[in-house]
């Protein structure tokens, strides 16, 4: 039981990590686009945004789920799920990185590097994006427990990952009924293991955003 703990905590959290990377490059890119550009790009970035906020997280995520085949091989169902997940999360890092990206095009060092005829690419990716990056690997951070949640509920509801992989969310699918958890209570030995996860990001992420927080130490 041990093993298939170590075992199934290496997908969980790679799905997580790999989640967030993804989440991370397309909301911090999209919102970048949106607030340098506003206009029609602004405004079709954020209905996007306000259409993926507007479903609510579960139900959305068990619809997406199930339109996995399942005749795929459990890795295709373990690319399709981080990918899934991905698509539903980057909408509010965008939100964010957009109002940073606003504050900061009206910058000296923006409008100097625009005078002097730098493209937008190189005005976006050296030095408009790197200004937000304390900010986004922050909200970055606090997000990979919600990533880790999302694939164990899903994993737990059958729609998610699928034996022979094993991660927490198949683990704790065993126990998904009274008798399992009456005759074989050692089932939930996974339960720790997530909760000692998640708490260990959020203090991370409470960490970094107290490190990087200019004003942190000001009353």
């Amino acid at each position: 039981m041990f093993s298939r703990i170590l075992y199934g905590g290496r997908l969980s959290l790679l799905i997580g990590l790999s989640g967030q990377l993804m989440t991370l490059f397309f909301g911090t890119v999209l919102g970048a686009i949106s607030g340098y550009y506003r206009g029609i790009i602004d405004t079709v970035v954020q209905r996007a945004t306000e259409f993926l906020s507007a479903f609510p997280d579960i139900p959305l995520f068990l619809a997406l789920a199930a339109a996995i085949p399942p005749q795929w091989s459990p890795i295709a169902v373990y690319f399709m799920l981080t990918v899934i997940l991905s698509f539903v999360r980057w909408g509010s890092l965008a939100r964010q990185v957009r109002g940073l990206i606003l504050s900061l095009r009206e910058r000296e060092y923006v409008l100097a590097a625009q005078s002097f005829g730098t493209s937008d690419s190189a005005i976006l990716f050296r030095h408009l994006i790197p200004g937000t990056l304390s900010h986004v690997i922050v909200i970055a951070t606090l997000a990979i427990p919600g990533m880790i949640l999302a694939e164990t509920a899903l994993s737990f509801l059958g729609l998610g990952l699928r034996p022979p992989l094993t991660s927490w969310g198949v683990l704790l699918q065993e126990v998904s009924n009274i008798r399992a958890i009456r005759f074989a209570p050692w089932l939930l030995i996974p339960v720790p293991f997530v909760i000692t996860v998640i708490l260990a990001f959020n203090m991370l992420g409470d960490g970094l955003r107290d490190a990087l927080d200019p004003y942190s130490g000001q009353s």
